[in-house]
């Protein structure tokens, strides 16, 4: 590990009052672990301490590119944290001059500008992490000098943060009008496709994404994607996908080498960025014809499906050698189409992890368990019924509290038709259950 950078110049702020948080993990816990506690916690970075002695800090995006790499999660879930610390975080002593703190934390380049700066005693006993937005804003106050031109530039900050707002309202109606709008019937060998969504960003615009492909008169394909974090770069890079929906229409068909094809066509912009960015993906074909379920996954949840032959409700058959990693993690990587009998009165759920890790004021998370049981209890219930009585019971789990992660769920049943009743006179019709 590389030697922290620090700085030990006196000064008379007590740096104590510029702490963010205190939370910290064992050595020995796991990396799996160590990752619920993020989302518990909803910090960036924990220190890791050895008894009372510390050993160093963990950042999240380490642990996300840890688990989200090819076979990442079963290399390193149960490993301690104490192999996963970062190399050199920015570590300050109690007593440190501000100014010396400013001057520290501008050396670090762009990747880590925006760490947490760790706070110690004299002799390395932890205190605390500081924000580095609380020190950004702490330098612009020493910097403009008197009142007057504080209230100034507050009154300037303010007026921009209100047009951010109602760029960022525009931003979320645009995206919110780009969702698919599912209004013909798809009807062939004697069953309906009818699909309804759940959709609800945790901020202003999401990293959330779905869309339902229309492949001709007895097939639909349906995407689900989910980029890493959320907020308006995750936005940009779902309009990005959705973009080059179109150009993979000829490859649709067969969810493997359409997942082939938008992996590698993404990978190689989102290299660009210089940041480690990356998108899991679910898409499913339905195929009423031949009545199958063809499926494939990119570092995503399996979904779910009620199964009615078995009377439960399951996850969709998905072996290891199926499941592959996340869009953008490796460039040449070959995905699997996997491929179930899918009949009438069938359902598959589709869905990002914001909705299975919703959080209970306890920290409980409503689990895929709780999905499926919620999910079988609902199943006589219309699609559309189905998910608002879902997303509402989610509500209820988190104790009425906004979902900390962009939330993404569609469900798709096959429905069968059913006949209307001829009238005496009347000419022979046919009622077919709307989407």
């Amino acid at each position: 590990m590389k030697s922290a950078t620090s700085v030990t110049e006196p000064t008379t702020t007590d740096l104590r009052l510029l702490i963010g948080h205190r939370s910290t993990v064992p050595a020995d816990m796991t990396v799996e672990a160590v990752q619920a506690e993020f989302t518990r916690t909803n910090t960036d970075f924990l220190a890791v301490l050895d008894g009372d002695r510390l050993l160093g800090v963990c950042a999240r995006r380490e642990l996300v590119q840890s688990l989200g790499s090819r076979f990442g999660f079963s290399l390193n879930a149960r490993q301690p944290v104490s192999a996963h610390l970062m190399g050199a975080p920015l570590r300050v002593v109690a007593g440190t001059a501000v100014t010396a703190v400013f001057k520290a934390a501008a050396a670090r380049g762009d990747r880590d500008f925006y760490d947490d700066v760790l706070l110690v005693e004299e002799g390395g006993g932890y205190l605390g992490m500081i924000p580095m937005r609380t020190i950004v804003r702490l330098q612009t106050e020493f910097l403009l000098g008197n009142i007057e031109t504080l209230e100034a530039s507050r009154r300037e900050i303010a007026a921009k943060n209100d047009e951010m707002e109602k760029d960022l309202l525009m931003a979320r109606e645009v995206q919110l009008a780009m969702l698919p709008q599912w209004q013909i019937p798809l009807s062939a060998g004697g069953t309906t496709l009818r699909i309804a969504h759940r959709f609800r960003p945790a901020g202003g615009v999401s990293g959330d994404f779905f869309d339902v492909v229309r492949l001709d008169g007895e097939r639909a394909g349906i995407l689900v994607c989910d980029v890493m974090g959320h907020g308006v770069r995750s936005a940009l890079i779902t309009a990005m996908v959705r973009a080059m929906l179109e150009e993979l229409r000829p490859v649709a068909g067969d969810p493997g080498p359409f997942l082939t094809r938008l992996n590698h066509d993404l990978g190689s912009i989102l290299r660009q960025a210089g940041n480690l960015i990356f998108v899991t993906a679910a898409y499913a074909v339905i195929d009423q014809g031949s009545g199958r379920l063809r499926y494939a996954q990119a570092g995503h949840p399996t979904p779910l499906r009620w199964d009615g032959q078995a009377g439960r409700m399951r996850a969709v058959s998905c072996p290891a050698e199926a499941a592959g990693p996340a869009l953008g993690l490796i460039d040449d990587f070959v995905f699997a189409t996997v491929d179930e009998p899918l009949a009438p009165g069938d359902r598959v759920v589709i869905f990002t992890d914001g909705l299975t890790e919703a959080p209970a004021p306890n920290g409980e998370e409503f689990g895929p368990d709780r999905l499926a049981e919620f999910l079988a209890r609902e199943r006589h219930q219309p699609p559309d019924s189905a998910l608002g009585a879902l997303l509402d019971g989610v509500a209820a789990h988190c104790g009425g509290q906004p979902f900390p992660d962009d939330v993404c769920v569609v469900m798709a049943e096959v429905a069968r038709n059913v006949a209307v009743p001829m009238q005496v006179g009347a000419s022979p019709a046919r009622h077919y259950p709307s989407p």
